[in-house]
């Protein structure tokens, strides 16, 4: 009989925790981007066993962002060996073009904070998600009705509107309706 091929593992020795932090990170964003309703459309959903029609959900990836012990070295990594460079306020933003909405751009945030930043809290984890939404009132009014922590309210920026809530493990989600892009200050 023959024995098995095993995997060398040996390569994840000494690999700093924020590396395989960061690969972790990338696998949940691609999973909630998989599991979400997506692309705008509203999910059924079922309360006291009456389907209703829920209000836009999740519409697509805003943004991930982490903390780091020095985020000016972890940046300057991530700008020599992957060719992502980071801007003055300490991320870079994706562009792409929103799926049928000609000329309409949108964009995903990749963010590195200070290990020190409250922005998280209060969330004890090192990493937050921010998720685009279409109608960011009428979710929080939603999610506020089936018992979701929220965090603070609902913030106007130049941007879009912004608000935060809880998973069920402790985790700030930022949520972030955009304005349309020929009105968003940071694609000019």
């Amino acid at each position: 009989m023959e024995k098995p091929i095993q995997k060398d593992r040996s390569g994840w020795r000494g690999r700093p925790l924020l590396w395989v932090a960061s690969h972790l990170v990338v696998g949940v964003v691609a999973f909630l981007l998989a599991t979400s309703t997506g692309q705008g459309q509203s999910a059924p959903t079922t309360h006291a066993g009456v389907e209703t029609s829920a209000p836009t959900r999740v519409t697509g990836l805003g943004g991930v962002f982490f903390t780091s012990a020095d985020p000016g070295a972890l940046l300057e990594w991530y700008r020599m060996h992957l060719g992502i460079d980071a801007a003055d306020w300490g991320g870079f933003a994706f562009q792409w073009e929103e799926k049928g909405k000609p000329g309409e751009t949108g964009y995903t945030v990749w963010g590195a904070f200070p290990d020190t930043t409250d922005y998280f809290a209060p969330s004890p984890h090192p990493y937050m998600i921010n998720f685009r939404v279409a109608d960011l009132s009428g979710l929080i009014d939603a999610l506020r009705a089936a018992g979701v922590e929220i965090v603070g309210d609902i913030e106007q920026h130049p941007n879009g509107a912004f608000a935060w809530v809880l998973d069920p493990e402790g985790r700030k989600i930022e949520l972030w309706q955009p304005v349309p892009s020929r009105d968003d200050p940071y694609l000019r």
